[in-house]
């Protein structure tokens, strides 16, 4: 009994690698008349094969047919479609047989879909890619193919459905579905709506669909499908540096600041004024491939800089524990320009920067100075200390800026300019304390 089974068994496995070896040689060949090689239906036996959904009679295979059964009939369809018109009728027939025979395999139906586009019947086609999506709903793949013939069709909202059903499962290929979308010509809020059921029911996280649909717009300049996709977002995701700052930046290039500061008052509340200005809270330093978001809060400095070091001091607080020590070795000519610290503003307001610093033994005569100055807006503004030099002990600075109607964000650091003296080696030790950026009445 035993060795019955085993018998069996070995002839079941030779008989499906006979198959597989089969389908996959006819698969390799490419003849250049489709009537050699694969059997042909005998005209006086022909075979008959029922379809079932796609609405078509019984046919009967005609003689110049060959029929290999299975996926080899697919591939010989598509043959038979792509060089001869006069073709067409054999290629529906093998593409019928082949569904009755896998009736469930998707691929086969978006073949017919193409067929009876090319033969003009769009109803059908339809038909037949509904099955399709249906069928394999989860493959990118099918539904790519499904979208890029969907999107071919004299139907935008048919086109738009099955981009949408891809993009669903492929946000990675955002930038050429979603281009397919926008030359549908849908209205904001339709192309809105339609993204919205596709990030509904996406393999990634809301976020990512409406940030790479947000990309969209301001690529376009297309403010009010910004504008119709803003208002679908939820509040949390609004706070998102992703989501908001570029919705930002898109106000303000098409002008609106008073809108922007609306927003970003709605998302985020009042400007939160310099961050961390007592330096209390412990310093992030950034690397050399941080990229400054649109007002990433906190300081901003390089670590292990030739000529300097900038770490907060517990020695010499003008106030609480800690104040900003930045050391200079003497070894370098110090081009400086940080710490620094982008902060958000109201536009058309003035501003007082104040704070507290002093130094020890500071050398060269292109000294250091502290400069708030406007990084938006058509015209720049910018206010800063005198230069200083030399030991002094903790005094106020304090520095006065009229905010421009279209500038959102200042900038605060301190500098020290390189110079071609003979005393350009900077030395010696500044700190800094308390630092308060508030609007003034």
């Amino acid at each position: 009994m035993r060795v019955l089974s085993i018998g069996l068994l070995t002839a079941s496995c030779v008989l499906w690698a006979g198959a597989v070896l089969q389908a996959w040689w006819l698969g390799r060949l490419e003849p250049a008349d489709p009537d050699i090689l694969l059997l042909r239906v005998a005209p006086e036996s022909p075979q008959q094969v029922e379809t079932h959904g796609i609405g078509a009679a019984p046919v009967r295979l005609p003689p110049s047919v060959l029929w290999a059964g299975g996926d080899a009939a697919r591939r010989w369809a598509r043959r038979l479609m792509l060089p001869r018109v006069d073709r067409l009728a054999d290629a529906d027939a093998l593409l019928q047989a082949a569904l009755r025979e896998r009736p469930l395999y998707a691929p086969i139906w978006l073949d017919w879909a193409d067929l009876q586009q090319s033969a003009g019947e769009l109803g059908k086609a339809h038909r037949a890619i509904e099955i399709a999506v249906a069928l394999w709903p989860g493959r990118p793949r099918l539904l790519q193919r499904a979208a890029w013939m969907a999107a071919g069709m004299d139907s935008p909202q048919f086109a738009l459905a099955a981009l949408m059903n891809y993009w669903a499962v492929a946000p990675q290929d955002s930038p050429r579905t979603l281009g397919l979308a926008r030359r549908l010509s849908p209205t904001d809020a339709v192309l809105v709506d339609a993204a919205e059921g596709a990030w509904g029911q996406g393999l990634a996280e809301p976020a990512v669909y409406q940030s790479e649909l947000l990309g969209v717009a301001r690529r376009t300049g297309d403010l009010p499908l910004a504008r119709s996709l803003w208002s679908r977002i939820d509040a949390e995701s609004r706070k998102r540096e992703d989501l908001l700052f570029p919705y930002l930046q898109l106000l303000t290039e098409k002008s609106r600041h008073a809108e922007a500061d609306s927003v970003w008052q709605q998302v985020l509340g009042d400007p939160p004024g310099i961050v961390n200005g007592d330096f209390e809270e412990p310093l992030m330093p950034l690397g050399a491939e941080f990229r400054p978001g649109w007002a990433t809060p906190g300081w901003r400095f390089r670590p292990g800089v030739q000529g300097y070091s900038i770490t907060r001091d517990p020695r010499r607080p003008h106030a609480g524990h800690y104040s900003l020590s930045i050391a200079f070795a003497g070894t370098e000519n110090v081009d400086l320009t940080e710490p620094s610290q982008v902060v958000r503003v109201h536009p058309g307001q003035r501003y007082r920067l104040r704070g507290e610093w002093s130094a020890d033994a500071l050398t060269t005569r292109s000294g250091i100075f502290l400069e708030v100055y406007s990084i938006d807006g058509g015209r720049s503004v910018r206010a800063q200390t005198v230069p200083r030099w030399g030991t002094w002990d903790w005094e106020p600075f304090e520095l006065e800026i009229e905010v421009p109607p279209d500038c959102l964000r200042l900038a605060v650091r301190v500098r020290r300019v390189r110079t071609t003296a003979l005393d350009r080696l900077l030395g010696g030790t500044l700190w800094l304390d308390d630092l308060v950026l508030a609007s003034m009445p």
